[in-house]
């Protein structure tokens, strides 16, 4: 498995970057008539809300 070190910085502007193409991709579900693409669309928001899920501070993190 493959790990990476970023700074909470780096980590919050990597979960926006990814937060914006979440939101692309629902459009781009939403537009798509063909049934596999869609589906592998579906499977890459998983993707993305997984690495979503994992750049999120821990609770207490970062509030002030």
């Amino acid at each position: 498995m493959a790990q990476l070190e970023c700074t909470w910085e780096e980590a919050d502007v990597l979960q926006q970057v990814l937060q914006h193409r979440l939101a692309a991709l629902e459009v781009e579900i939403h537009h798509t008539d063909h049934a596999e693409f869609r589906q592998l669309l579906r499977h890459r928001r998983e993707v993305l809300n997984g690495l979503v899920a994992k750049l999120a501070p821990p609770a207490g993190v970062g509030t002030a």
